[in-house]
């Protein structure tokens, strides 16, 4: 695997310049705030939506986000806390005990002690709330792709919350669209850790706007807790903290699984695309993520997010014989490109990160026609065998009923659970007083093989360095019948040597 490593050196130099400048805009006061306070009082903040991103049902562009503390959950229940006021930073100050929503109906208050994570004393009363932020693109490139982190985190937030909060602490959640836009990132960054107090930033979604996070993240020593996990600087920074396998392991896993499953001898293609760094490093490492599928190396081609017919590019890859294409693209790009290869009675076995499959990409026909394997990095969203994923589940139909499930509000899902386990490891401490930056990076550096309760192959941190980097992968396949995963929840590993 030395061959790997040099890869992924090779990858992060990439990844340090990012091309894409799509999403600029003006920014729009007060558009929509994504905010979840779950009974503490709902945090405002500004959030960037001019692109068009996602408003909350029932909100109303222009208002206070305060008339709707779910506002990031769809369909989601809202629980309050009568007599809550907004501290300094937004953070609220000691309300009275808070209520949930009791399974089956109905409203319980949070038993004392019910705080999520354990610790050695019971919660007697809840204590600060805990602000934490997340930026992530919702609109322009890649937004409708990944849009799926922040209903997953919300629902995260809003079960915990239920639960009593982490470690007696409340979390209030702010959501901001950066829409794939480094400026914006930086933006957004400043907003939430040095205006709003936030003390962590949770479920990022920046698979190409990546090395804007992580400037503000080591330049202010402020962690980024789980997220996308595309790129590779998520395994090449010691502020970052992937809750599931390597970056770029993914892909390998996909087209290894597509190789597997061709017709006839596999002969790999790839489609790449020139906005972002992250699809140089995809082309860098494809001849040797083929030669990890066992397959010939066909044509490697260059194209666009945005353009509108890949029938060209198609032909190529037909003629060329290549059954296996890799598709290093967004979720709308995918649907035109598998669309082109129809027109051409072309029907290659796809493989592509899980991250670019949104439930919306999956209904459509013409991606399910073809056979489609997913590569992740964290356990496949519908299975139900592990107490973590059984958990993911329930939260869902409790919290957003109405909401498709997916990977990518399982990742959003995954990053408050990782955020979660690494407070349980300094609980006394916590329930001690506030939680600071300094409290949360102390819990993820004790953090060894976690692996939260089946999410994960398992997470470790070690301060003053980068996080481990496992070389393993869950598959998931997409074809006429739906998503499924073939090895269920458990991992396949890329062999030493």
């Amino acid at each position: 695997m030395l061959n790997r490593r040099t890869r992924r050196v090779a990858a992060a130099a990439l990844l340090g310049a990012l091309a894409l400048t799509a999403g600029c805009g003006n920014r729009v006061p007060h558009e929509q705030v994504a905010a979840v306070g779950n009974g503490y009082g709902p945090v405002d903040a500004q959030s960037d939506n001019a692109a068009g991103g996602p408003v909350a049902p029932g909100a109303v562009p222009g208002a206070d986000a305060r008339a709707d503390p779910g506002a990031a959950v769809p369909g989601a229940q809202a629980t309050s806390a009568p007599g809550t006021s907004s501290g300094a930073g937004g953070a609220p100050t000691q309300p009275g005990a808070t209520t949930a929503p009791r399974p089956g109906g109905g409203q319980n208050p949070a038993p004392p002690g019910a705080a999520a994570g354990g610790g050695s004393r019971p919660c007697t009363a809840p204590l600060k709330p805990i602000v934490i932020g997340q930026t992530l693109a919702t609109s322009g490139l890649v937004g409708a792709s990944i849009a799926g982190l922040r209903t997953g985190l919300a629902v995260w937030a809003k079960d915990v919350n239920a639960r009593g909060g982490v470690q007696c602490h409340p979390i209030q959640l702010i959501q901001l669209d950066d829409a794939s836009d480094p400026a914006r990132v930086a933006s957004n960054w400043n907003t939430l850790v040095k205006d709003r107090g936030a003390v962590a930033v949770v479920g990022a979604g920046v698979p190409i706007a990546i090395a804007a996070l992580r400037t503000a993240a080591e330049r202010d020593k402020v962690p980024v807790v789980g997220g996308d996990v595309v790129a590779g600087d998520w395994v090449q920074s010691p502020y970052l903290f992937p809750p599931g396998a390597a970056p770029l392991t993914a892909n390998d896993g996909a087209l290894v699984q597509a190789a597997r499953n061709a017709q006839g001898a596999p002969k790999t293609g790839l489609f790449y695309c020139v906005e972002a760094s992250i699809c140089s490093a995809i082309k860098n490492g494809f001849p040797r993520s083929t030669e990890l599928a066992k397959a010939a190396l066909g044509p490697i081609q260059a194209v666009s997010l945005t353009q509108p017919d890949f029938t060209s590019e198609c032909q190529t890859m037909k003629s060329a014989g290549v059954n296996t294409l890799f598709l290093g693209l967004d979720g709308s790009a995918i649907i035109r490109a598998v669309r082109s290869c129809a027109s051409l009675n072309y029907f290659p076995t796809i493989a592509t990160g899980a991250v670019g499959v949104s439930a919306a990409v999956a209904a459509d026909p013409g991606v399910q026609r073809n056979s489609m394997y997913l590569g992740n990095g964290v356990v496949p969203f519908m299975t139900t065998d592990t107490p973590g994923i059984r958990a993911f589940h329930d939260a869902f139909k409790r919290f957003a009923p109405s909401t498709k499930e997916e990977q990518q509000a399982l990742l959003g899902w995954t990053a408050g659970k990782l955020f979660e386990a690494a407070l349980s490891k300094v609980a006394d401490q916590a329930r001690a007083g506030d939680v600071s930056t300094t409290t949360i990076l102390d819990g993820l550096w004790q953090l060894k093989n976690e692996k939260l309760d089946g999410l994960s192959p398992g997470a470790t941190f070690t301060k003053g360095t980068t996080a481990k980097a496992l070389e393993c992968y869950y598959p998931i396949k997409l074809d006429t019948k739906g998503f499924s995963a073939p090895a269920g929840s458990k991992v396949e590993c890329f062999g030493k040597g």
